[in-house]
């Protein structure tokens, strides 16, 4: 599918020109008048003007006011009770279409680089120094993550909370086959070996031990770029992808595990819904959302967590670095309101208290990991502080075509579990189709 040419509907090139003028004019007056002296006032400050800030959510899992109003309007409000934050709902396109693009949009790291190829991102480097925000308070790879983005040394978005992968697991399905449960530390291999004891018939039922998903879920944390970002070239048939689809293939030849031509891949819901399976590779954020449904009545089982698994050759490394973070647009009319607000959201303060709900924090402080979701009181009693046993992996530089050919991955996966057909085959097959693809779309 090629992509939709959103960006002549945003700015013309006239316009990106005459808001790159007005930028470097207002640096250069400042700098006429001593604004690189730590005490001269800040021009581009907030002054308590009445402003309603619109945010749209790019798949940050902001979908209602409630949750605009726990995660910004609170924190803001507190401070500056003149700004209004709205959230500001539809199809991206069609608001940009309409030149109702919002003033901040909130989103992750792995969907900047589609929102920077529409000409949604400015500069905050100018910000950031103005008021004085300390990135080196932030985690340390969140930091190094946006900087992939950048070509010049911009920085085109605040971090405002972070993700975490780990593993859920179902204590109940191991207690009734008497297989240890899952450990913190554990290696893609040994998590491979549980799940053979545990993917069991019993009683007319078919227990599956491990559901990979998609593979992607393993490429990203093992640091597998797709493409050859210079020569625009798949590079599917490496040894990393070779390593990491053969966990796949092992995954697959485990009897049970997967459905003939019906499923190979489950979904959050066969774990905490139908309870069939034992062991679910998964991310904090997500889970969160998901455990207030197994406080109903009858939908509560036993379950736990434990640290993200590791490859062998990459031992304390877990699930790659996710957050979301904050940017604001070139065309915002409310920039000094827009920048209290991410600053605000940024703060100490109000990061404690998110880090106690149901976001955790960016901050880089061990102590508040102590605190992570404590308020919402869904993980009493379980093995929550186990997943930071493990650091988040590094990612390569984001290029255009990575969402564009896991999809062909994913055909690989199917092809294993269904077809058996052996990873040499299925990964030459998707490295065609990927260069295909390229080759169409360059």
């Amino acid at each position: 599918m090629k992509r939709k040419k959103a960006i002549p509907l945003l700015l013309s090139m006239s316009m990106l020109g005459a808001l790159a003028l007005t930028g470097c004019a207002g640096g250069a007056k400042e700098a006429a008048s001593g604004g690189n002296k730590p005490d001269a006032p800040n021009p581009n400050a907030y002054n308590n003007e009445p402003v309603t800030l619109t945010f749209y959510s790019h798949n940050a899992g902001v979908l209602a006011g409630p949750d605009l109003e726990a995660l910004i309007t609170k924190p803001i409000q507190a401070k500056y009770p003149n700004i209004t934050p709205q959230l500001v709902t539809g199809k991206l396109d069609a608001l940009i279409a309409a030149g109702e693009v919002p003033d901040v949009i909130l989103t992750s790291n792995y969907y900047l680089l589609d929102l920077l190829q529409l000409g949604l991102g400015s500069d905050l480097n100018e910000f950031i120094k103005q008021e004085k925000i300390d990135m080196s308070k932030f985690e340390p790879e969140t930091v190094n993550t946006m900087k992939t983005f950048s070509d010049k040394g911009e920085t085109f978005g605040i971090p405002y909370a972070m993700n975490y992968g780990l593993m859920l697991y179902n204590k109940d399905i191991f207690d009734k086959f008497a297989v240890p449960h899952p450990k913190d530390g554990m290696t893609w291999n040994q998590v491979i070996d549980l799940s053979r004891k545990v993917t069991r018939m019993d009683g007319g039922t078919q227990y599956v031990g491990l559901d990979l998903q998609s593979p992607s879920i393993l490429i990203r944390p093992y640091g597998l770029g797709v493409v050859d970002d210079k020569q625009e070239k798949s590079v599917l048939q490496t040894d990393g992808f070779k390593k990491v689809l053969g966990l796949y293939e092992q995954n697959y030849a485990i009897p049970g595990s997967v459905e003939p031509q019906k499923k190979y891949s489950y979904g959050i819901d066969y774990f905490l819904k139908d309870q069939k399976t034992a062991m679910f590779p998964y991310w904090l954020a997500a889970t969160t959302a998901r455990l207030p449904q197994l406080q109903e009545p009858g939908k509560g089982f036993n379950w736990d967590v434990v640290s993200f698994p590791s490859f062998d050759d990459k031992p304390g490394i877990g699930r790659e670095i996710d957050f979301h973070l904050a940017m604001v647009t070139p065309t915002s009319k409310n920039k000094k309101a827009a920048y209290a607000a991410i600053k605000t959201i940024v703060s100490e303060e109000a990061q404690k208290a998110m880090n106690r709900g149901t976001r955790m924090t960016v901050l880089k402080d061990p102590a508040l990991k102590k605190d992570v979701a404590v308020d919402t009181k869904l993980y009493e009693g379980k093995n929550l502080q186990g997943i930071f046993k493990v650091k988040p992996a590094g990612l390569p530089k984001a290029t255009k075509y990575d969402v564009k050919l896991y999809p062909f991955l994913s055909d690989a996966a199917k092809s294993m579990a269904y077809d058996k057909t052996d990873v040499n085959t299925v990964l030459r097959t998707a490295d065609e189709k990927a260069n295909k693809y390229i080759q169409e779309n360059k």
